[in-house]
């Protein structure tokens, strides 16, 4: 686990969304997961821009918008995973329980968790007949100093974390059958989520929605379709159809 006011990578970010997904406890982060995150998305956001300014239209820059979309994407599902968990302990806590593992909260979190089990313990007084219901304090966690609101662009929805499909060129029209078969196989390329295609040139290193990228000459790779087209058009890369 990295350490507090360490660089947040991708990979750490949707390993924390992994291991959240595939368990009903709440796992344990780093102390400064939101700053962290928050932290990410702007580095991110800001080698968008650079890349925008040095050339819009290039490969790179369609991987870093893509890469950018899934850091706020798996930012979103984190915080959804843990504040479900939490919210959950905290109605346990109202009702009793003395067991929940508070030391697992990060500051936000814990701030999160007092305010919505003091709401539900008033809520369980209904039944209950109690007055109140005591907060367990968190023991032996160093407390993190308050990190400043950070106020993040939200400059386009992030519901759909894809690459942003790119408008198809007008193609003129087929001269024959055979090119009319040949253009009908080329879209069927382009139909699938994921294509595999040979590359004609070196490339520079670049990031995908998942992954980053590091091409050399005649490499084959399978790669989003986005993507792929952006090469193709760009006489960068050639389409392989793959048989079984």
């Amino acid at each position: 686990m990295a350490g507090i006011n360490s660089g947040m990578t991708f990979e750490e970010l949707t390993s924390i969304y992994s291991v959240e997904l595939r368990s009903n406890a709440l796992s344990e982060v780093r102390r400064d997961l939101y700053p962290a995150m928050t932290s990410l998305y702007k580095e991110q956001i800001s080698r968008c821009d650079a890349l925008a300014r040095k050339d819009p239209d290039s490969i790179m820059f369609d991987g870093a918008v893509s890469r950018k979309k899934n850091i706020k994407k798996y930012m979103k599902m984190v915080a959804e995973l843990r504040m479900k968990k939490i919210a959950d302990m905290a109605v346990r806590g109202a009702m009793g329980a003395v067991n929940n593992p508070v030391q697992l909260l990060t500051p936000e979190e814990r701030t999160f968790h007092d305010s919505t089990m003091k709401a539900a313990a008033a809520q369980w007084s209904i039944v209950d007949g109690k007055k109140s219901t005591v907060v367990p304090d968190i023991v032996g966690v160093t407390a993190v100093p308050e990190t400043p609101p950070v106020d993040i662009p939200e400059d386009e929805p992030f519901d759909e974390p894809v690459f942003e499909q790119v408008p198809e060129e007008p193609q003129e029209a087929p001269q024959d059958a055979a090119a009319e078969d040949a253009q009908n196989e080329t879209q069927e390329y382009f139909s699938e989520e994921a294509v595999v295609i040979r590359v004609l040139e070196d490339l520079p290193r670049f990031s995908g929605p998942s992954r980053d990228y590091d091409l050399r000459k005649e490499d084959v790779v399978r790669m989003p379709a986005v993507m792929a087209r952006a090469l193709v058009n760009r006489d960068k890369a050639e389409m392989i159809r793959v048989t079984l």
